[in-house]
């Protein structure tokens, strides 16, 4: 009999600390639910946003900029508190899981990113309201773990020339870890995945590493295989230009930024180069010298590169610099003088990547 009682007693306690947990998970994703419906009301449609026993699920989202282009959209989002969070009166979500997400990202004429959220009220009665009652504000949120799956991006850069350049980039799988919403100082590591699709064969992109999302500190690889360099073309052909009708690039490089610096080094191999004819120059370079070059090495050429440059400096282009670079590496495998490299042909636009960063 004591033996029974004592069994029936673990499992009743059991039973309650079992329930107990359910009901701490459950109160925490109501509280996910409700700051989730209080984002989604800026501008994006949502069909459903439901709670769940392992947490809070929003169904087909969409987001359209004022002029009815649609720049965000999700099968699935998925989110799930931390009930120890709860217990600690802080705000932890476990996990965030993007299903199937699209992103359209857009930098116009003058380098400006196009903003894909509603403009915030400008008001500037209502600013000041804010600025005196801190404490209303959006309370700080921390992520153990944000997930992308099976996504798509599309990057259309109006700046680059005349034809706008459109990469695309499919089956992109993502994941960053801990990080704080809005961001603290903490360190994030992070993976990417991508394909990126071309006219014959699709590249592939991969990087990782650690980020500070306050400051923007980063250390990461970047990896790159067999990337269509005809996509490229906006961004490195100029009038009187040989047009570059086939091509691979890959690229290995390590990055690091600090305080606004960045410093980068790798190797970038291009292999398979086709021109629409044989005269003209190619990255400022007789093209004759060049396509020679390439018979010589099994059409392929490799050659290393150095960036270093202050983000915070509006002449500082970070492709102009990797293009001239690039450049005087092959007027070197050329046997050619330095002084016979003309000016870069590449002009990415700068400001858009430092828009990126802020």
């Amino acid at each position: 009999m004591r033996r029974k009682t004592l069994i029936y007693g673990s499992l009743f306690v059991l039973a309650l600390l079992v329930i107990g947990v359910g009901l701490l998970r459950h109160n925490a994703n109501k509280i996910i639910r409700y700051e989730l419906q209080q984002f989604l009301g800026r501008g994006f449609s949502v069909e459903d946003i439901s709670l769940r026993w392992g947490g809070v699920v929003a169904r087909d989202i969409k987001l359209a900029r004022s002029d009815s282009k649609e720049v965000f959209s999700t099968k699935d989002l998925g989110v799930r508190a931390s009930f120890i969070g709860l217990l600690k009166k802080e705000n932890i979500i476990s996990d965030v899981t993007l299903d199937a997400p699209y992103l359209f990202l857009e930098v116009d004429k003058k380098g400006e990113i196009v903003p894909i959220l509603p403009a915030r009220d400008k008001d500037p009665a209502k600013t000041r309201k804010k600025q005196k009652s801190p404490d209303k504000g959006i309370p700080p949120f921390l992520i153990k773990k944000f997930r992308m799956e099976q996504g798509s991006i599309d990057y259309l850069d109006r700046k680059v020339s005349a034809a706008p350049a459109l990469i695309r980039m499919r089956e992109v799988q993502a994941e960053l870890k801990n990080f704080s919403v809005p961001p603290d100082n903490r360190v994030s590591g992070y993976e990417l995945d991508a394909v990126i699709p071309g006219k014959a064969k699709k590249g592939t992109l991969r990087s990782q590493g650690a980020i500070n999302l306050k400051t923007k500190d980063t250390k990461s690889r970047l990896t790159i295989r067999d990337l269509d360099i005809t996509q490229l073309r906006p961004y490195f052909e100029k009038k009187g230009d040989v047009e570059v009708t086939q091509g691979l690039l890959s690229l290995d490089a390590g990055i690091t930024i600090q305080n606004r610096k960045i410093n980068s080094s790798g190797k970038i191999t291009i292999k398979g180069l086709e021109f629409k004819t044989n005269g003209g120059s190619f990255l400022g370079l007789p093209l004759l010298a060049v396509m020679k070059l390439l018979k010589d090495n099994n059409n392929q050429i490799s050659l290393d590169f150095t960036i270093a440059g202050d983000l915070n400096n509006p002449k500082f282009n970070i492709t102009e610099s990797l293009v001239q670079k690039l450049a005087l590496s092959l007027a070197k495998s050329l046997g050619m003088p330095i002084e016979s490299i003309g000016k870069s042909v590449f002009d990415l636009g700068g400001s858009a990547l430092e828009k990126l960063f802020k």
